[in-house]
């Protein structure tokens, strides 16, 4: 499967291994559990059954069917320890593997549906015999049900595989012939998520240029009245919490720049003691992450939040930002904000094609300098509330000695000049560590013939450009 190698690899290893039989399987939908799972059982014995938000009864009605049970009457329905006895009987035939998708669902069915399960596992089935997977797209009901501290499962230590958004190596390769500029941009629309990659591939499948393909994959995921996708960040608030509305003014504070505590307070409403537990909750559901300069991590005063999928950046900016106009049908103002402001949008998207290829390059030996830690670094203005940044920053070692690499990722028309190269510098001197430094470029559009003199004559100047980095 493209860019689940590793998820694979953990499948097989849980698989393997007899003495951790429970494992959960997370990721917001369309990330592509189900399809991991079918993969993964396929040639194993398995049960695969995916719950449906139903009563008791008709849950077990459909389980027992799964099971290939006939039911026939409403009476006959049975007990959800009689559809377990089928697992019994194919563990007699070797090791089973019990899928239970959409968990939450078959839980809240009946409150002793997990103790039954729970029983089956540490009393009636041979330890090794049957591997228990549980897979949802909730993960602060996965929390409580299977992880926490008062969980039944505590006892039994499960794993979790967790699918996050593939790489944008690997989302290149969902589409056909696209060139690189194009894959980019897909790239950032669509957070990655490979089920929006099997559609925006169907779009370039159709052979417009490279704006319109673009503009025609934006309407698909964002303004068509027919495709709802069930993994955007607002359904996943719906679904997760019960007060929606100021984590939705967050998350639409965060897709338009304002990172720090102070801001989010400002732009909420509410104070910074507030503000935080809602930050909390939002990276519990995986949908921010916070970051520190990669020199002081422990640095609370620094700290900066962002969102983690550039697709709900995508809705929160560029659509939730001109409602309006999303409301009554006016897509081609909305098309003309997005011409405008593509590169600004862009450019975050960059940096992280930038950032996981300068981690890949350098986990294939394939630069002067070894990568520790690789992430950014800032200063902040207090007065205006802004923040002077390097793109990237990593640390690490050249030739045994302690080395940095400072980075600028350039997502424009124009080509990267002389002017762009001294900023970067000058900024470094910031930083007053006398290590082995190196100055990094990224570039969509390519360099100034002066800017490519200079980097052959000084080698700690690096040059790349996205049509490289596939």
């Amino acid at each position: 499967m493209i860019g689940r190698e590793r998820e694979m690899e953990a499948l097989g290893a849980f698989y393997d291994n007899t003495q951790t039989n429970i494992l959960t399987v997370l990721g917001r939908s369309g990330m592509g559990k189900t399809c991991l799972l079918k993969e993964f059982t396929r040639n194993k014995q398995c049960l695969y059954y995916t719950a449906y938000s139903t009563t008791d009864q008709q849950q077990r009605a459909l389980f027992a069917k799964t099971a290939g049970i006939t039911t026939g009457e409403e009476a006959n329905i049975p007990q959800l320890s009689d559809i377990l006895e089928k697992v019994t009987e194919m563990s007699a035939e070797g090791r089973v593997v019990l899928v239970i998708d959409h968990y939450c669902d078959f839980a809240k069915s009946d409150d002793s549906y997990q103790k039954v399960l729970h029983e089956f596992m540490t009393e009636k089935w041979e330890r090794g015999r049957v591997k228990l997977i549980m897979c949802d797209s909730s993960y602060l009901q996965m929390e409580k049900l299977v992880n926490s501290p008062k969980s039944i499962w505590k006892d039994m230590s499960p794993i979790t595989v967790e699918l996050n958004q593939i790489s944008f190596t690997d989302s290149a390769k969902f589409l056909d012939g696209a060139e690189p500029l194009l894959a980019a941009e897909v790239f950032g629309i669509t957070g990655g998520i490979p089920v929006l990659l099997e559609l925006a591939n169907e779009e370039i499948a159709k052979g417009y240029d490279r704006k319109d393909t673009v503009w025609k994959i934006i309407e698909r995921i964002f303004l068509s009245k027919f495709f709802g996708f069930k993994g955007a960040a607002e359904s996943i608030l719906n679904k997760e919490l019960r007060e929606k509305a100021y984590y939705d003014r967050l998350m639409y504070a965060l897709a338009n720049g304002c990172q720090r505590v102070n801001q989010l307070s400002e732009k909420l409403g509410r104070p910074k003691d507030v503000v935080v537990p809602y930050l909390t909750t939002l990276m519990k559901l995986g949908l921010v992450k916070k970051e520190n300069p990669v020199t002081e991590p422990t640095n609370r005063r620094k700290t900066r939040y962002s969102l983690v999928s550039d697709h709900d950046r995508f809705w929160y900016q560029v659509i939730v930002g001109r409602y309006d106009e999303y409301s009554i049908g006016d897509t081609e103002s909305i098309r003309e904000y997005w011409e405008e402001n593509r590169d600004a949008f862009m450019k975050p998207v960059f940096t992280r094609i930038c950032r996981e290829y300068l981690k890949r390059q350098s986990d294939e030996n394939r630069l002067p300098f070894i990568i520790n830690n690789v992430g950014n670094w800032w200063e902040n203005d207090e007065t205006t509330g802004t923040s002077v940044d390097f793109d990237l920053m990593a640390t690490g070692e050249a030739e045994g000695k302690s080395a940095y690499a400072f980075g600028r990722c350039f997502f424009q028309e124009k080509q990267v000049d002389m002017l762009d190269v001294k900023e970067l510098i000058d900024l470094t001197k910031k930083i007053h560590n006398k290590v082995t430094t190196f100055y990094l470029f990224f570039s969509v559009s390519g360099f100034a013939e002066n800017v490519r003199t200079v980097s052959h004559t000084i080698r700690n100047i690096m040059l790349i450009e996205l049509k490289d980095m596939l």
